[in-house]
């Protein structure tokens, strides 16, 4: 062999390298893409329970209580997180569109809903009020962005 000159085998074991190597990045890329995907569902998911025992602390104590709730993610332009209170399926589904993906948790509410009522959460409206009000004998959970 002469001086500069390169082996094959040399350049094959460059080769199989590089696509180890390459391989592992990928690897790594989409374990990061998963796991930051899990932190989106917990977190919604334990807003989701909160919502739901809020709801359920807002009915129990009547007339004119309301609760402020917040965001438990930090939203950029285009996120969203609505809350939705369905009195025929009588849940409480919370949907976030966030980073470009949709996610949805379904709770059953443990109090009667007697109106639907929905709202959103976006980066300039982070926080949400939920209040009890009496109509007609009964109690109605509402969902608002003022006290």
């Amino acid at each position: 062999m002469k001086r500069g000159q390169i082996s094959l085998d040399f350049l094959f074991a460059i080769a199989l390298i590089a696509i180890t190597v390459l391989n592992m990045v990928q690897i790594a890329s989409m374990q990061r893409s998963h796991a930051e995907a899990f932190d989106i569902t917990t977190r919604l998911k334990i807003f989701s329970v909160d919502i739901r025992d809020t709801v359920a602390k807002v009915y129990a104590s009547g007339n004119g209580f309301s609760a402020k709730k917040e965001s438990p993610i930090p939203l950029r332009n285009g996120d969203s997180i609505t809350i939705k209170l369905n009195a025929k399926s009588n849940t409480i589904i919370v949907t976030g569109n966030i980073g470009g993906r949709q996610y949805t948790t379904v709770q059953q509410s443990p109090i009667p809903l007697y109106q639907d009522e929905s709202i959103q959460i976006t980066p300039d409206k982070s926080e949400i009020w939920i209040k009890a009000r009496v109509g007609g004998g009964k109690v109605y959970v509402e969902l608002s962005y003022s006290p």
